[in-house]
Parts: structure tokens; C-alpha cells; sequence
């Protein structure tokens, strides 16, 4: 171990006009921050006021009492650096927006959209739809939100961190988050990516002694336990091998003089420091908690340490200022907060009927890319079909023989190349990191390894660990670090092995990614791609082997894709790439050596159209991913033996997803069919008939009017996926079930 923890607490305490005299600050900067901690403390006052009256509603969980360490912090850092903060952020938006604001206009508007915001007003920085626990302006001031999920926001700062080391921006972020989460395993995986990858991040743990009503490390109350064995959480930096600092969280200028260090080696050297502030919450972890877990003395010997009293001690001691000028201080902070509060009760609410608004980055496509992708579509399957007929009509000795025989075939007669999903997949995202220097790769075995399935093979050589980026085993982290470096402007691939894994990423996958945009009222972005797969076919069972793409369609805000062959592989994930917003990218482990044509050049599919692999009139079959492979088998089996044509349509994008196609196909056919790898319960194909159920068609006629038979949904038991061969391939829909089903509601 090359660091240990420097307690700041046993070092003089530094002099605020030695602070001038070097340079370091200015006296007006002095004055400026008992004005931001008078301003945060009268704020918080005034919403425990107005939480009592119910003019405030919901949670809202209040800074007072520890001032010193946003007002501290904030001032050690330079305008484009960046900020990530926790449910308790009103200290953070404060001191940031003041930080920002170059007039007594701009400050006295900061603090009024601060206060619309908690009461829910359309003048508030997220339109009303964050509230306390999301307080942020993420574009101006370069604050990546607030999470109302505790650890929720570590993550995403690495990530962060790690867009700006790599642009080069020189830029730094600050990543405040309190005692509680560090017992998160969010927080061990956060601070050990930051470690390894050597971003430029500055940890602030606000230990303000209380996780809720569980003390950090004891308390004098009977029946109180200990939420951890240590008193100081700044030794867990020992774990990842760098250095940390205490300091007293209740003097701002202790906490900027520690903050300004650790800012200097995260900017010049790439180090990050763990700082942990000691400080207290004045009042409880809401408004209706009682307290009863700490004691009045102990109450009592904080607020004789409160950062009002110390920092104004300071100026006062050192004739900075009378104690006129003190009172001048605080009258004008005063003034601040109550123009603010009579500025939110005076502003609109947002409109209903923008609701919506705002969930996601609206994106279209041209009406030739569309019509581009139909027509290449039929070609790719014709000249996929026709490199299955010269594979099997081959006289070759060796199938490796016989199969580039096939493919010299298929380049001569179509001009296209045949390649495997994986291959397609890895040369997309080669064809992206090519074309854009802001997109990169991250995850578990993607470099070196190539990928457990190779669909990253290669990468490494070409671009190098600074755009492939091998990581631990820590899926939360991975996601969280991707919606971090979307927010500061990358193009993040981050990839978990298998979908069961997005289980333990769902957090910073739905709470910080899907919602995010939405959530600090359509201000960011967030361009990333998960990409992953799922699916049975390999005997891996339940944990290795779901299909969980139900789970991911429910959340606003996630696109959802699901590619059934190499060209949609390729062409969809290219286009994921481009998207700008959060896009879910699922492959089925079994399809990665199916082959298939594929364009050569450059070509992205729309996200949002599906494709209709096969023409029809006497049923429709909608299925995604490998199923749509084997309805299409089922299909060719209708077809030959029975006399039935049934259109088969791939929705590709689950969402968006395109059940115009699926609406106009039924209406011709009468009759509907879906097929899904997923458990039948709350799955997909439930969500397909039921939106097509209630479709409306031009002419006000619905999509239950054109029905000869009831839906049939075909689906995965609902049952974990077993391991032996025969219960795994019972478990899911077959080709022979498919046909089955077909046949029974045609009545054939």
C-alpha cells in the first residue's frame, strides 16, 4: 500500500487572510461563502416550514448543518468541472449555482428555481419533475444529478471521470455521497473502478454519523447498533490503494483546503482521493423522523460547531469583518431565500398535457432509410438462402472448405459478405469506434479475451485500452460508469456477459439512466449502449439463461433491441450506437456462429421498424431474436405440408416498438400469433396483443374487429430455466409448436 489517511483535523487550522495573501482566494470569496452557507441554511429552514404546511410535498431530506462541505468543496473546484450528488443535494445545487452565477440576477434566479423546483413548479430546474431528492441545473452548471437511491450516484461519477480523462479536458469531478452508502456494494464497485482506471475523481463522503436512524459506528442510545466496525470510513481507502483525508466537515475552509489538494492530484496526476468530512445534519433524515436514535448533549455539542459560527468566527477574528457587516450577510442571504419562496408559490404548474415530454431524445429517420432497409432486408435473405443452398449442394472435402467456397459465391453474385452474429456484432462496433473517437467499449472480458462469446474479438489490437476497457466483475458499476461517461459526452458500449446480470445493474441502469433525461426535465443526454445477451440453448440454467427483455420493455425512458440475424445485428447496433438515448442491446447466446449476408459499407437499420422476413395472408407470426428464425422454419413447414402462408414479422426493436406493421398485417391476416423466448407471464407477447388489441386504425376501427380467433401467445414457461437438455428445451416455444399453433387457429 503506497498511501495512508492524513487526519487534517490535527493541523493548524489555517488562516483566511493567509489564504489571501497567497493568492489562494480573494476576501470577497470569504464573505461569499458564509453567504452560500446562510442561503443554504435559510432554505432549508424555510422547506421544513413549508413541508409542515404541505405547500412542499413528498420526501425531502435537508443539508442544514453541513454547509461547510459543498460550500467548501465547491469553491476548491474551477467552472467545467463536475459535480455528482446524493438525495440530500440541496447544499450541492446551492453552492454550484452560486458558483455559476455572474450577477446578483443570476443568483437570486439560481435560488428561485431551486425552491419552484421542490414545490413541484414548471419554472423549478427540472421542470417540477425531480423535487428535492433531484435537485440539479446537470446542463449549466455541470452537475450530473442527484439520486434519490443511496450509492445511486458513485458510479456514474467514474464514469464521468473517466470521459474527462480520456477527452482531456482536464476537468475534474467531485462525487458527494454520504456515510450510508458506503456500505453499499455500489460503493466498493465505484471506488474500485475509479482506482484501477485512475480517473480524475475526488470521493466527499459526508459522514454526518447517521445512516437514517442506524449511527455509522455507535451511539450513548440503548437499543442503537453500529451500521459498520470502523469509526473512520476514510481507512476503507486502504482497500483500493489510495490516498484519503479527514477533515472537519464543519469548517468550509478546512474542507477547501483539503478538496483544492485532492482536486490537484486528480488533475495533474489522475489520483483520486477519498475525503471524508465529519459533520451533523441539524435536523433528521426527514421531516417526520424523530431523532430517537441520537441524544440531546449530543445534538448540542454539534451546534456549538455549527459552520455558520465557525466561519463567521473566523472573519471576525481576523478583522475581515464587523459584526455589522456579518448581520449585512446574513440579512441579504435572508432576503434571497424569501424573494425565492414567494417566486416558487407565484409560479405556474407544469402542464398535464406535457406529461410525456421529454422521456426520451426524439429521433427519426429518413423515409430512404427506411425504404432502404426493406429492400436490402430482401436481399440479404435471399442471398443468406442462397449460401445455405451452395454450403449444402458442396462437394468440398472440409466444411471450412465448402463454406468459403459459398461465401466467394455470395461476394461474386450479391456483392455482400457472409459473417456470423458475433463477427457482426464485433464489426460494428469496429466500424463505430472507427468512425467516432468519442465512442468506446467497457466490460467484463472485452479486451483481451475478446468477449465470452468474441463479439469484441479483436478491438483491443486496433484501438487500445484506452477505448477497450477491460473492468472487474461489477455489473453495477459498468452500467452506472456507461450512463456517467453519456452524461459528459461519450458514446459508451458497456457490456455484461449475460442479462441475468442487468439484475444487479438495474439501478444505475433504470434510476440513473432510463430516468435521467426526464428527470432533470429534458436537459441530458444519455447516448449509451448495454449490450448483452440471453436466452437457453447451452444447459447453463436459471442463472445464466433468462430472457428478461419484459423486465426492460416496462421501464420509460429504454429502448429495447433484440437482433435475429448477422445484418440486423450489425445494422441495428450501429444505429444503438448513434442513438441518443440509453439503448438495451440483447443477443441470444445460442445465434452467435448462425451466418448469414451482410451489406457491405456502411448501413445502420431505424430502431423502431420492424421487418416482415416473410410475406403472408393467412396468419401473422410476431416474434423477435432466435424465435423469429424458428418461426420462420415453422413457416417454411406450414407452407410445404399444410397449404398455409403466414406472414412472419421481426419487430427487431421491442421498443419502440412498431405495431403499425403488426396492426396492418393482422388486419390482412385475421389472425395472431406471437412467439417469445421470455416467461409468458407479463411477457412480451402479452404486451404485442394487447397493443394491437386496442389499436385505432384511420378509419377509427380497432384492431379486435379484424380478429378470426383469439391471440395466441407462445412463450417460456413460466418456470426458472433448467439445466437438463430436454426440461431446457421443453421450457421454450418450438418450431414444431410454432406450426402447431398456427394450424389450430387457421382451423386447418
Amino acid at each position: 500500500m503506497g498511501f495512508g489517511v492524513e487526519d487534517t483535523r490535527k493541523k493548524p487550522p489555517a488562516k483566511l487572510k493567509e489564504l489571501v495573501a497567497d493568492g489562494s482566494i480573494t476576501l470577497d470569496d470569504a464573505t461569499d461563502w458564509l453567504r452560500t452557507i446562510y442561503e443554504i441554511r435559510f432554505f432549508e429552514e424555510k422547506v421544513f416550514d413549508l413541508l409542515g404546511q404541505n405547500i412542499i410535498k413528498g420526501a425531502s431530506h435537508l443539508y442544514a448543518g453541513e454547509e461547510a462541505v459543498a460550500v467548501g468543496a465547491t469553491a476548491a473546484i474551477e467552472r467545467g468541472d463536475v459535480i455528482g450528488s446524493t438525495h440530500r443535494g440541496h447544499g450541492h445545487c446551492g453552492a454550484i449555482g452560486n458558483k455559476y452565477a455572474d450577477s446578483e440576477e443570476d443568483r437570486q434566479h439560481h435560488w428561485n428555481r431551486m425552491m419552484a423546483e421542490l414545490m413541484g413548479r414548471e419554472t423549478g430546474y427540472c421542470k417540477g419533475r425531480g423535487g428535492s431528492m433531484h435537485i440539479a441545473d446537470v446542463d449549466r452548471c455541470n452537475n450530473l444529478g442527484s439520486t434519490g437511491i443511496v450509492g445511486g450516484n458513485q458510479a456514474p461519477a467514474v464514469g464521468a471521470a473517466l470521459a474527462e480523462k480520456y477527452r482531456k479536458t482536464g476537468k475534474v469531478v467531485l462525487s458527494f455521497f454520504g456515510d450510508g452508502s458506503t456500505n453499499c456494494g455500489s460503493f466498493h464497485e465505484a471506488m474500485n473502478m475509479a482506482a484501477t482506471l485512475a480517473v480524475p475523481l475526488v470521493a466527499i463522503v459526508e459522514n454526518n454519523l447517521y445512516g437514517m436512524s442506524v449511527p455509522f459506528s455507535g451511539s450513548e442510545v440503548d437499543g442503537a447498533v453500529s451500521a459498520s466496525n470502523i469509526e473512520d470510513i476514510a481507512v476503507r481507502a486502504a482497500s483500493y490503494d489510495v490516498p484519503a483525508m479527514i477533515v472537519d466537515g464543519q469548517d468550509a475552509v478546512a474542507v477547501f483546503l483539503a478538496v483544492r489538494a485532492a482536486v490537484e492530484k486528480a488533475r495533474n496526476d489522475s489520483q483520486m482521493t477519498i475525503i471524508e468530512a465529519k459533520t451533523y445534519r441539524w435536523y433528521g433524515h426527514s421531516r417526520s423522523d424523530p431523532r430517537a436514535y441520537r441524544t440531546k448533549a449530543e445534538e448540542k455539542a454539534w451546534h456549538q460547531r455549527d459552520p455558520i459560527i465557525v466561519l463567521r468566527g473566523k472573519l471576525l477574528a481576523e478583522e475581515i469583518c464587523s459584526e455589522e457587516q456579518l448581520d449585512e450577510i446574513k440579512d441579504k442571504a435572508f432576503a434571497t431565500i424569501e424573494a425565492a419562496t414567494q417566486f416558487g408559490l407565484d409560479s405556474p404548474w407544469p402542464d398535464a398535457a406535457d406529461l410525456a415530454k421529454d422521456v426520451y431524445v426524439d429521433e427519426t429517420y429518413p423515409s430512404e432509410v427506411i425504404e432502404s432497409d426493406r429492400a436490402t432486408s430482401t436481399k440479404v435473405a435471399e442471398a443468406t438462402a442462397a449460401f445455405a443452398a451452395a454450403l449444402t449442394s458442396s462437394t468440398a472435402r472440409t466444411k471450412k472448405e465448402a463454406a468459403e467456397q459459398a461465401k466467394g459465391q455470395i461476394k461474386t453474385r450479391f456483392g455482400m459478405d457472409v459473417m456470423t452474429i458475433g463477427q457482426a456484432v464485433s464489426a460494428a462496433q469496429g466500424e463505430e469506434l472507427r468512425r467516432d473517437q468519442n465512442v468506446i467499449v467497457m466490460g467484463e472480458d472485452v479486451g483481451l479475451y475478446g468477449g465470452a462469446y468474441q463479439a469484441t474479438r479483436g478491438l483491443l489490437t486496433e484501438f487500445g485500452t484506452d477505448r477497450v476497457i477491460d473492468t472487474a466483475i461489477s455489473e453495477a458499476a459498468i452500467a452506472g460508469a456507461g450512463v456517467g461517461a453519456a452524461l459528459r459526452g461519450m458514446r459508451p458500449v458497456a457490456e455484461l456477459m449475460y442479462v441475468d446480470f442487468v439484475t444487479i445493474a438495474m439501478d444505475q441502469l433504470v434510476h440513473v439512466g432510463a430516468y435521467n433525461r426526464y428527470m432533470f426535465g429534458g436537459k441530458a443526454k444519455v447516448p449509451m449502449v448495454l449490450r448483452t445477451e440471453g436466452g437457453v440453448g447451452r444447459c447453463i440454467a436459471a442463472h445464466h439463461s433468462e430472457s428478461l427483455e419484459a423486465w426492460l420493455m416496462h421501464t420509460p425512458g429504454l429502448y429495447v433491441v433484440m437482433p435475429s440475424t448477422p445484418y440486423d445485428a450489425k445494422g441495428l447496433l450501429k444505429a444503438a450506437i448513434r442513438s441518443d438515448n440509453p439503448v438495451v442491446f440483447i443477443e441470444h447466446k445460442a445465434t452467435y456462429g448462425q451466418m448469414g449476408a451482410v451489406p457491405q459499407g456502411d448501413y445502420v437499420i431505424p430502431l423502431g421498424v420492424a421487418d416482415i422476413k416473410r410475406p403472408g395472408e393467412d396468419a401473422t407470426i410476431v416474434s423477435y431474436s432466435r424465435m423469429a428464425m424458428w418461426s420462420l422454419d415453422a413457416a417454411k413447414i406450414l407452407a410445404e405440408q399444410h397449404g398455409i402462408n403466414a406472414e412472419v414479422i421481426d419487430l427487431r426493436t421491442l421498443k419502440p416498438m412498431d405495431i403499425d406493421t403488426v396492426a396492418e398485417s393482422v388486419r390482412k391476416t385475421g389472425r395472431l400469433i406471437t412467439v417469445s423466448e421470455g416467461f409468458c407471464t407479463c411477457g412480451a407477447g402479452r404486451e404485442i396483443s394487447g397493443r394491437y388489441m386496442e389499436y385505432e386504425f384511420g378509419d377509427g376501427s380497432h384492431g379486435f374487429d379484424y380478429l378470426d380467433a383469439a391471440p395466441v401467445n407462445l412463450a417460456a414457461a413460466d418456470v426458472p430455466p433448467p439445466m437438463s437438455e430436454p426440461l431446457e428445451t421443453a421450457s421454450i416455444p418450438s418450431v414444431e409448436r410454432i406450426a402447431e399453433a398456427v394450424k389450430k387457429v387457421v382451423g386447418a
